[in-house]
Parts: structure tokens; sequence; C-alpha cells
């Protein structure tokens, strides 16, 4: 009962139906440079998770009590040159499940803008699929009401997805099964404090609704795509707030400068290395650093070297940077950092950035919101 009621009150308030709407109108501008009328057309995924929560604190191990059980529903767009699964396409989707303590943490609902990627394209096809967007929780932190929820803060986080699927034709090679692994992550950033954030590990399976594409072939390209060499140099500068102490609602402001060097390996695939230059002041407040000198606070700039994994469908790219501190001025800062997030180019050139900056994949260190250029060769 609680389980329906808390999907029908999200349904009701329009979150869901408002972000997906939001969400689909970068899709609008996604074509293959053909001048026909024929649009192609629309292909729906229905996928059942079953999982665990994966703590990454003590008190949420103790707390990981409920299997994870999910529903995911997507929607992905194909030109009538592209086949579903051998070329990368975009879609969005809607994301329902429970976090691993139905009373502490409740439930997630998200409406996430997605890219699916192909890694193996013959035999048993293989996607490389990631989400991000928005995510409602039905349980926050309350100092008296829940006060063992130090994972989320507040009611709206970010959603992140990353899915390993595995694809069967069925039916004459136009109907899909889908199984494969997926992990997810609940956070608002440091937004609002506590933010442990939560991550969960599920096994998925579902069918794909046939809309008369066949599967089987070689990968092909979209007339539009870039073709394999294409050489890039992308400046980005970007900027965040989190909050650093719960108790006094202290927040600060963080900011980022990126400078990426990326190559086309495939023809949606970007390539390469990069630094960030980071101003962040987080670890001269002592919930941040157990060994803090208030009379000497660790300088607040950090740099890193990252790897460069762009996975890009015009206009939209995801962005993948995993990496480590090539400086850090004080041993709290966990060594391994990153981000993933999405830009938005305009003219191939200039570009809106919203990502989350994170150490170790599963601790947010703040949202980065920025604009960038890049140069093309």
């Amino acid at each position: 009962m609680a389980f329906g009621n808390s999907f029908m009150r999200i349904l009701k308030s329009g979150f869901v139906l408002y972000s997906l709407l939001l969400l689909s109108l970068p899709l609008f501008s996604v074509n293959d440079g053909s001048q026909s009328d024929d649009r192609g057309v629309i292909r729906l995924n229905l996928n059942i998770n079953h999982g665990r929560m994966t703590p990454h604190y003590t008190l949420q191990a103790a707390l990981n009590e409920d299997r994870i059980t999910g529903l995911d529903i997507s929607s992905i767009f194909l030109n009538k040159n592209e086949i579903s699964l051998q070329n990368t396409v975009l879609g969005i989707g809607y994301f329902f499940s429970n976090l691993g303590n139905n009373e502490v943490y409740g439930y997630v609902h998200s409406a996430y803008l997605g890219m699916w990627f192909p890694l193996l394209t013959r035999g048993i096809p293989v996607q490389l699929k990631l989400g991000f967007g928005p995510g409602y929780v039905t349980q926050r932190h309350h100092p008296i009401n829940n006060p063992l929820n130090r994972a989320l803060g507040s009611h709206l986080n970010a959603y992140g997805q990353i899915t390993l699927t595995g694809n069967v034709p069925l039916i004459r090679d136009k109907w899909l099964l889908r199984t494969g692994i997926s992990f997810n992550h609940v956070s608002n950033g440091l937004i609002v404090a506590p933010n442990q954030g939560i991550n969960t590990l599920a096994f998925h399976a579902g069918f794909d609704l046939d809309t008369g594409i066949s599967h089987s072939g070689a990968m092909l390209v979209g007339r539009r795509q870039y073709s394999p060499g294409r050489q890039s140099f992308n400046i980005s500068i970007a900027s965040g707030i989190k909050q650093v102490d719960e108790y006094t609602g202290k927040q600060i402001i963080a900011s980022s400068l990126i400078l990426d060097y990326g190559y086309m390996l495939l023809p949606a695939l970007n390539t390469g290395l990069g630094v960030g230059f980071y101003y962040n002041d987080t670890w001269a407040y002592p919930r941040f650093n157990s060994s803090l000198d208030e009379d000497n606070p660790p300088f607040p700039f950090q740099s890193a070297l990252h790897l460069v994994l762009e996975l890009e469908k015009k206009p939209l790219a995801v962005v993948l940077n995993p990496g480590f501190y090539i400086y850090r001025p004080t041993d709290e800062i966990p060594w391994f950092t990153g981000r993933l997030g999405f830009r938005y180019y305009f003219r191939n050139n200039i570009s809106l950035m919203f990502g989350i900056k994170h150490h170790w994949f599963a601790l947010a260190d703040y949202f980065e919101w920025g604009v960038g250029y890049r140069f093309l060769r």
C-alpha cells in the first residue's frame, strides 16, 4: 500500500510529466540531415530491476534492509537511416525504485535524459546506457522525524544511471529481450546537507516494444555524424554551490576550469586527456577535515588529471572524466576524482554543461553548471 500511495502521489504532482517534457526539448533538434518528411520511429522499452543498495558508510550498511525493486520505462528516438542497436541514440526515461530501506530512505522517482551507445554490434548486441536527470525522493533527512537518513538532505536530487545491457532478438528479429546490470546514484550534490548519497546495483530484464525495425546487421553511421579522426580542444568554466554546515546553513561557492583534448576514435566517441583546476574551500571546515588546524586552513585550490570520454550524438554529449588529483593540499581529500554529466552544443562549438563532480564515483563533491567553447580540427 505504501508503494502504491507513494507512486500515485508523485505522478499526480506532475513532477515526472513536466520533467520528461523539459528533457525532451533538446531532442527535437536531433536529426540525420535528411530533408525527408519521414521523421523516423520511437521505440519503447520496459525493464524490471532487482538488486541491493551498495552502502559506502557504516550507517548505510546498518540500514540496508530491503531489496531493491524498480521499474525503468524509456523511449528512444530513431531516424530512418539508423538501426536501433547499431547507432548511438538519444531518448528519455522514467525510473522508479526503493533505496534500500523503505522507511528511512523511501523511494525515488526520476525523469532522465539518456544516451545508448553500442559496444558490440554483432551476435548478441551489447549497449552502454548513460542516464542523468532530476529525481524526487519521498523521504529526506529530518533532525526529529527522520534523523537516521544522512544520505538525502532534500526531496529534490539528481539521478544518474550507468547500465550495460545485452540484447537478444526474438520473434523474427523484431522484438528484443534486454538483460543486464545497472548502477544507480541519487544525490543532491551537497547543495543541502547532509548528503552521503545512495548507490544501488541491480540486475534488470525487460522487452522492447516493436516498431518494425530489424536489429541485425553491421554498425551504421548517421549522415551528420563526424568521421573518426577528428580532434578537438575544449575549454570550460563552471561553478557550484555546496552546504558545508547543515546546522548554520553555511554554503560556499566552488568553481572549475577544465581543459580537454579529445580524439574521435569512433563516430560517437571522443577520448583523450584533460586537466582540471578547482577552487573548493570544503576542507577548511571541521565536518570535512578531521585534522583541521583552524589557524592554518588548507589552501583552497586543487588540480587533477582526467581521461576524456565523451559520447556524442549531436547536439548532446555525455561526459565521463575519471581522474586523480595531482595537487591536493590535504590528505583528507580522496585522491580519485571525476565527473559525470552532459554538454549541449550550439553550432558545434559553444556548449552548456551540467555535471556532478565526484570522488570514487560514490561521493558527490558538487554540481557543476558551466559554459564552454570547443575548437575542432
